[in-house]
């Protein structure tokens, strides 16, 4: 009897427990928990390099010559102003620049940058001041010029749409050739005196571009600025004529497209 006991009981036991093992869930897979990846932000300091092309105008209005020594070039004296235009002067650009941007939360990015720009710029004109003379061979160069703007902006996530406008400045560079005329009306090289002129010319820039973050650090640009370098008064003085010189009041404009790159910190 103990003996039918005991069987009893032990297959009760097995009764119960696989009752038990049937009545629990079985294993569920737990669901992937999501990553938040944050939004790009403009916020930063960004250092970086570029490169484009340049065109604009010089102008330099009532350009007199005063010949101190006369009957070298024609009867001495001071000659009427003329004005003269150099066209187009184009050229390439290149540079860097460095700058910090600040995004408000409603995606608005204001910031500050500075750049530095070599440039080939330049044209040259030959014109004579009078039917008599003298004749003049003249040429104008942008050798640099530099900016600090403020700039303003809206971000796109990572594609940002700004303007941006501010202080500009940059060296002027001009040489100057003067001669008389033969006695055929042609210009006499054996009169020849020349002079150059270098000045430091401020004025204001403003344009606009769009930037694009391909990663958190590196940053394509393309931008358009247009520069206004104002105005200078400009003396030249002659070498091999004593006391000669001309004077004008020189300006300066230049556009400018350039793309970028750069790398935010």
């Amino acid at each position: 009897m103990n003996r039918s006991l005991l069987l009893g009981a032990t297959a009760l036991l097995f009764t119960g427990t696989a009752s038990l093992a049937a009545d629990m869930p079985y294993p569920v897979k737990a669901e992937p928990v999501a990553v938040f990846v944050p939004a790009f932000s403009w916020t930063g300091l960004y250092l970086g390099g570029n490169a484009g092309y340049a065109w604009g105008e010089s102008k330099a209005t009532d350009v007199l010559f005063f010949d101190s020594i006369g009957g070298t070039y024609t009867p001495g004296g001071l000659y009427a102003g003329n004005d003269v235009n150099f066209g187009n002067m184009d050229g390439w650009v290149a540079g860097g620049q460095i700058g910090y941007n600040f995004q408000l939360e409603n995606n608005v990015v204001v910031g500050v940058e500075a750049d530095f720009q070599w440039t080939g710029a330049e044209e040259g004109l030959a014109f004579y001041a009078t039917p008599e003379g003298p004749y003049y061979q003249t040429s104008a160069e942008l050798e640099w010029f530099g900016t600090v703007r403020a700039r303003l902006g809206y971000a796109f996530d990572r594609l940002l749409v700004y303007g941006t406008g501010g202080f500009a400045y940059g060296k002027v560079s001009s040489t100057t050739t003067v001669m008389g005329l033969d006695g055929g009306g042609a210009p006499d090289f054996t009169t020849a005196a020349s002079g150059s002129h270098d000045n430091i010319n401020t004025g204001w820039t403003l344009g606009g571009g769009v930037e694009y973050a391909l990663t958190d650090n590196w940053i394509l640009r393309a931008e358009y600025l247009y520069v206004d370098l104002g105005s200078t008064d400009v003396t030249t003085y002659l070498a091999g004529a004593p006391g000669s010189f001309i004077s004008a009041e020189a300006d300066l404009t230049s556009n400018i497209v350039r793309a970028a790159i750069s790398y935010k910190f």
